[in-house]
């Protein structure tokens, strides 16, 4: 078994993601994780795909949730406390690590993380959305990561971040290149942003930040 990296975020890195969750409220950080953990989590991708662990993503919450494909296309996996993967164990203890840091920096209510691996198949999209459910306000903070090497502006796939809280998809935008490495923030209630098709498979890792309201809803 590999051993376990380091957790993804020091104390410099933590800085700069809450300064930006403070204002604007988003951010877009390329190569702000390690070469040594992107491969850490590239490998794990591998591990799961190759397991046939991926399951189709839906769209809702709790009894609500159903597959969508005219929303979404990707295929996830959820990350769970005891997953044996040292990489795995590393990501989540570094965000339990960035709920602390935003508590005591940003004075967020944020107790808990919930993520999954995701795949999109070529073509693949995402819809614009909100991250946080209409019925709870559990999921605060968005955190992506992004497992794509030799990515280019030809390979499409772009995240689409609308930057105007009040005007949504009908504002200013920017895109976003899923490019290894890359880590983008924002608040999981105030911007929409969506999934643009990409011309080959793109993976990423995608979570939440959250407050005390109850157990994940799974979708």
């Amino acid at each position: 078994m590999q051993s376990k990296p380091s957790v993804p975020f020091d104390s410099a890195s933590m800085d700069l993601l809450s300064t930006a969750l403070a204002e604007p409220g988003y951010g877009v950080f390329p190569d702000l994780l390690t070469t040594e953990f992107q491969r850490g989590l590239i490998e794990l991708m591998k591990e799961k795909l190759a397991a046939d662990q991926l399951v189709r993503a839906g769209v809702g919450a709790g009894g609500e949730k159903k597959i969508r494909s005219e929303i979404r296309s990707d295929s996830i996996f959820w990350l769970e406390e005891d997953d044996k993967a040292p990489v795995a164990e590393a990501w989540i203890e570094g965000m339990n690590g960035l709920c602390e840091y935003f508590r005591r920096h940003l004075f967020l209510s944020l107790w808990s993380y919930e993520g999954h691996l995701a795949q999109y198949p070529a073509e693949g999209f995402y819809k614009a959305h909100l991250d946080q459910h209409a019925q709870t306000l559990a999921r605060q903070v968005s955190v992506i990561a992004y497992l794509n090497e030799d990515w280019s502006e030809s390979d499409g796939g772009t995240l689409r971040l609308y930057t105007d809280m009040e005007k949504g998809v009908n504002g200013p935008f920017i895109d976003i290149l899923p490019k290894a490495g890359t880590v983008v923030i924002f608040r999981s209630a105030d911007f929409w942003h969506e999934v643009l098709p990409s011309k080959r498979t793109r993976l990423s890792l995608t979570g939440w930040l959250r407050g005390r309201e109850e157990l994940p809803i799974r979708v």
